[in-house]
Parts: C-alpha cells; sequence; structure tokens
C-alpha cells in the first residue's frame, strides 16, 4: 500500500473551468511527486483537539466536489456539529479539467467515470503519468493520513459518503475498504457508510431480480448481456484493487460493515440524463428509485438477517439534488451520529523534532524526514532484538529519503539511527502489516 505526505499549495487561477475551479488543496506523492486534489474548509496540518468525527464525501459524474462540500457544512452547521467535524471533498480530476486548467504532469486524472469504481488513473501519450493509482487507494491514503498525522488526537468515527456517482464509489468501496479493520482494532475508530442515490450497485451474486418484481431473484436468461455479473456490476473480472481479498472475504466484510443507503422519493425518473441505462444496469431496475429498494430487497434475500448494519432510508420530496439530500434531518442524523467511543492513539507512531517517520503502519515503503547533517545511517531490528540489516542513505533530498521494505515480513519493528551517537540514541517504531 502507498502512502500520501498532505500538504497545501497556492496554485495559478486558470481559465476555462469545465465544472468548478480545482481545488488549491492536494495529496502529494513523495518522491514521484503525484497530486490528488480535494476540498475542505480545515487547515488539516494544525492539531485540533475539538475534532472527533472525520465526514469525507464523493461528488457525481459532474466532479462538483466544492458543492458536496458546501451541503455537508451546511447539513454539520445545522446539527451543530461543525466545530467537532472534519469534512473533506476529495476532487477526482477528468481528462479535461487537466486540459482546460493547464495542470502540471504531476496531476493525477481519470478518464471518464472510471474513478467511480476504484480504477487507475490515466496515463495517455499525451498526458503520461509514470505510475497510476486506483481510486480507492487514495481513499485510504486520506484517511489513513489523517489518523497518523496525529493532528486529530481526539478522532474517533469516520463517515464516507457519496451522491449519485460518489455513491456508487462508496457502495463499492464499502466491500473493499482494506483498512477499516486494522484501524477500528488500533486506534478504536467507529467507520460507517452512507451511499446515496446511485445509478448501479454492487451485487455479490449472479442473480438480479425477476422482470417487474421488487423482491424476487434469479438468475437471468437474457443471453445478450452476458457481461451483467462483471465488475462493477457483480463479482467477476474485478479490478486490480477489487482482487486484493477473496471474493468470499469481501462479501463476509460488506456484510458486517455499518452501511445505510438513501434516495429520495422523486428519484424516479427513467429517463434521468445521468441514469445508467446500460443492459447491466437495466437488471438492477428502471430507475434510482426502484433500484435502491430492489437492492435493500436483495440483501436481505441473499445475507439473510442484517441486524442493524444494513438499512433503506427513502425520503420524501426529495429528487436527484445532494444539497437537498444532505440537509433531511434523517440524512443528518446518519452524517453526525452520536459519538461513543474514545480516542486510543498508537504505540506505532513516534516523533521528535529531529526525525519522523510514515507512515508509521502497513507500508512496503518507508518514508523519514530529519535534521540530518550527512547521509543517515540506521539499523533496523524486529521485536525480539535480531538485527535486520544496516544501511546508509545514498540518497538525500530535502532532508528526506525512503526505505524499501518490501522484504520485510509483517511485524512490529525498531529502527536505530547511528549518526546521533551512542550517548543520545534515536530510535522510532514502524509496523508491517499488509494483510
Amino acid at each position: 500500500m502507498r502512502f500520501f505526505n498532505l500538504l497545501i499549495f497556492s496554485l495559478f487561477f486558470f481559465n476555462g473551468f469545465s465544472q468548478e475551479p480545482v481545488s488549491n488543496k492536494f495529496l502529494y506523492l513523495d518522491e514521484s511527486e503525484y497530486k490528488i486534489t480535494y476540498f475542505s474548509p480545515s487547515n488539516i496540518n494544525f492539531t485540533n483537539n475539538n475534532i472527533k468525527r472525520l465526514v469525507i464525501v464523493l461528488h457525481g459524474n459532474n466532479r462538483t466536489a466544492e458543492q458536496r462540500q458546501n451541503a455537508i457544512i451546511q447539513s454539520a452547521n445545522t446539527e451543530n456539529t461543525y466545530l467537532e467535524t472534519l469534512i473533506i471533498a476529495p476532487h477526482f480530476i477528468g481528462t479535461q479539467e487537466l486540459i482546460n486548467n493547464n495542470l502540471d504532469n504531476y496531476h493525477l486524472y481519470w478518464s471518464g467515470t472510471s474513478w467511480m469504481d476504484g480504477s487507475l488513473s490515466s496515463s495517455s501519450g499525451a498526458y503520461p503519468r509514470e505510475e497510476s493509482f486506483s481510486s480507492f487507494e487514495v481513499m485510504d491514503n486520506i484517511i489513513t493520513h489523517i489518523i497518523y498525522s496525529e493532528k486529530f488526537p481526539n478522532l474517533t468515527q469516520i463517515i464516507l459518503t457519496g451522491f449519485s456517482g460518489g455513491g456508487q464509489f462508496i457502495n463499492r468501496y464499502a466491500a473493499s475498504n482494506r483498512i477499516q479493520e486494522d484501524l477500528e482494532n488500533e486506534f478504536n475508530i467507529e467507520f460507517k457508510y452512507l451511499v446515496a442515490s446511485p445509478s448501479s450497485y454492487l451485487y455479490f451474486n449472479d442473480e438480479r431480480r425477476v422482470e417487474e418484481s421488487l423482491d424476487e431473484f434469479e438468475k437471468p436468461s437474457n443471453a445478450s448481456c452476458g457481461t451483467y455479473n462483471n465488475y462493477k456490476y457483480g463479482l467477476q473480472q474485478m479490478n486490480q484493487y477489487m482482487k486484493y481479498f477473496h471474493v468470499d472475504t469481501l462479501i463476509n466484510r460488506y456484510k458486517r460493515r455499518s452501511i445505510a443507503y438513501g434516495v429520495g422519493k422523486r428519484d424516479n425518473n427513467p429517463n434521468s440524463s445521468s441514469l445508467d441505462k446500460t443492459c447491466q444496469a437495466m437488471f438492477q431496475g428502471n430507475h434510482r428509485l426502484e433500484r435502491a429498494i430492489i437492492y435493500n430487497n436483495y440483501l436481505k434475500y441473499f445475507f439473510g438477517d442484517l441486524g442493524d448494519n444494513h438499512k433503506l432510508y427513502t425520503l420524501n420530496g426529495v429528487g436527484h439534488d445532494s444539497f437537498v439530500f444532505y440537509n433531511k434531518s434523517e440524512i443528518r442524523k446518519l452524517l453526525f451520529p452520536e459519538i461513543k467511543n474514545t480516542p486510543n492513539l498508537p504505540l506505532s507512531i513516534e516523533k521528535d523534532l529531529d526525525i519522523s517517520i510514515f507512515p508509521s503502519v502497513g507500508s512496503k515503503k518507508l518514508f523519514v524526514k530529519g535534521d540530518f547533517m550527512e547521509k543517515p545511517e540506521f539499523s533496523i531490528f524486529d521485536i525480539n532484538g535480531k538485527q535486520i540489516f544496516n544501511y546508509e542513505s545514498s540518497i538525500l533530498i530535502n532532508s528526506k529519503f525512503s526505505i524499501n521494505t518490501s522484504l520485510l515480513e509483517d511485524g512490529l519493528y525498531i529502527i536505530f539511527f547511528d549518526n546521533f551517537g551512542i550517548l543520545n540514541p534515536k530510535r522510532r517504531k514502524f509496523v508491517i502489516n499488509n494483510k
């Protein structure tokens, strides 16, 4: 798993926006310098002890991330929870935005709607990139950075939501999120998902609703749509990120996770210009309201008793409008539920003024930054005190270097820096955990 450092930069003002201004805040990928933009009313580089909840909201096909952010801000203000809530709206830049805004070669971008299903960022002949990243991997890194930054020591609740295309993203990410269980266990953090008005859903077997039925399911006989169960509609031919887990693991995790579904009762236009009308999607229903109801019935049919983990909310007076949706009282309660957990700060993070390590958990590459006057010399030991290797960094750029830890097995390690002398030892802990 690759990790990002979150930095804030000022960009030039751009002309010719396709939807909205590209945010001047972005995720910055160490060494390669690739960037992911985001909107947030908060400065995440300052410590804030008041923050108890993180709400991440995903834009839709039109990429109006700032509008989604503003809808959540309004909702938080109404609930009087704004001061305890950190709001972040990632912005997955499209090819045309890249061109219109004359962005540099380090901005990641996705063609079309590929970001919705966790596909890799693009690299074309005109706009090449040496590396590609799953949009789900980006989400992993946003969450992990916020937690491991130690800027929000009282954060114990994470709400992940998306409307329309963003709802498609959250539905699939809820099944495949690689980091939830580890973060729950280590930090006592509670994860919740809100899937809002998507055009389609992820099904877990090859059955779909019987034509015109809302609660009967069987394997379709329509041979002309043989790809109906391929990902993103089903679990066949999954993408790189989704393949990380066995299908049974994905299914079991989805069942256990706390996922709410919301849709407006007026979101029932079968001719909506943004509605997915492919044959794969039409197996799921005729419009968003119908598809939400059918999916809720399918989950009960497929999983049996779901307890309180999965619940559908159909909202009076709401069409396909994210601002109205997120400001309904039923939805506000889902966005800002009661916080029950208490923070549990990790032992694996250690920092001081002269050395910092990031990430502390789960990476095949470790980044070290410090006030080094010369090339750092260090040794790595396992928890039993066995020395793994000695190392002298050959590359030191802006007091920062990286360590390849891909050959290390999962476990706790201690790194000793030799440059500081035996009377002033510097040591840090880190954890390899790629399960």
